[in-house]
């Protein structure tokens, strides 16, 4: 059974976490999606969170499984929004079933590496088994006390992946949830990178609008990422957040939140099946810094749309 979290009301956005994350990571950009006019049901992928663990490796097919039980079961078609191992299940739903989508707006999605295979390779030699080696649950005390002190930083207070992200702390200490870590770990790293079954060769089956979020000081996915994706699918908006990181961007967690809100609302905008926006091949918009602005003017910025491009 897949678990989720509902914030706001009108067209659902199903919002699918980061690698260890639950649902509880899209609580701010929830609620701007929520003025928005959105319902936004963030969910548990399987194997973390209060979602078990499907029999069997924790592979992208597999975690989008509940993710399309979910969507069939809504009144309409919903808007995919994914981040990191997320935004790859949320790629692999669309491409499977695109006729119970609006689109998909992806953030710093896994996509298999083309370069340094090797060394992606090895993760691929993880066994989930080893989970069980590690006996952290008896120290679940002592990481669930440093998980709430660091959560009440006062720089956290409205960063919810930041927060959600040391709660990974805690959860750390159930091995199921370490044995689901190692086993999308895995299955990330041995997703093939070339040939017919690798996403980058289904990529242009894309049968939905789609919006791709990129962080600029992201350590985590390759900066040329973004133009293998205008390769082989150009008629996808893309937007790049120059001040922020995978998906903790400390003091610039209000720059990513709007960003995405921004990418949103550009795929609800375009036709279903059509691209979310016409641009210039090898180009990406590039998203306003928000550290210093009041919520009024994070509320009220500008899409940088035609006014700040840039070159891949």
């Amino acid at each position: 059974m897949l678990h989720y979290q509902q914030w706001g009301a009108g067209d659902p956005v199903i919002a699918l976490p980061p690698l260890a994350l639950e649902s509880s990571a899209f609580a701010g950009v929830a609620d701007v999606l929520a003025r928005q006019g959105l319902r936004t049901l963030a969910v548990d992928l399987p194997g973390f969170g209060r979602s078990p663990a499907p029999e069997g490796p924790l592979t992208a097919a597999r975690l989008a499984e509940p993710v399309l039980e979910l969507a069939r079961s809504l009144e309409r078609p919903a808007l995919l929004l994914g981040m990191s191992l997320g935004g790859r299940v949320a790629l692999e739903a669309a491409l499977t079933e695109p006729g119970a989508f609006r689109g998909a707006v992806l953030v710093a999605p896994y996509l298999p590496w083309r370069r340094w295979r090797r060394a992606v390779g090895l993760l691929g030699r993880l066994d989930p088994s080893w989970a069980e080696r590690v006996p952290l649950e008896k120290a679940w005390p002592l990481l669930k006390r440093i998980a709430e002190v660091l959560e009440r930083r006062p720089d956290l207070e409205h960063d919810w992946l930041a927060r959600a992200a040391v709660r990974v702390v805690y959860y750390s200490s159930c091995p199921a949830t370490r044995a689901a870590f190692l086993s999308a770990t895995r299955e990330m790293a041995l997703d093939p990178a070339s040939g017919p079954d690798s996403p980058w060769a289904r990529l242009p089956d894309l049968g939905v609008p789609a919006s791709f979020v990129w962080a600029g000081r992201d350590a985590l996915i390759p900066r040329d990422h973004a133009r293998h994706v205008d390769e082989v699918l150009p008629q996808a908006d893309q937007i790049e957040i120059p001040c922020s990181g995978h998906f903790v961007s400390g003091a610039h967690f209000r720059c990513m939140r709007h960003a995405i809100a921004l990418a949103v609302s550009r795929t609800l905008a375009a036709p279903p099946g059509r691209p979310a926006r016409r641009k210039a091949r090898g180009a990406r918009s590039m998203a306003p810094c928000l550290v210093g602005a009041s919520p009024l003017e994070e509320e009220r910025a500008p899409d940088p749309e035609g006014a700040r491009v840039a070159a891949f």
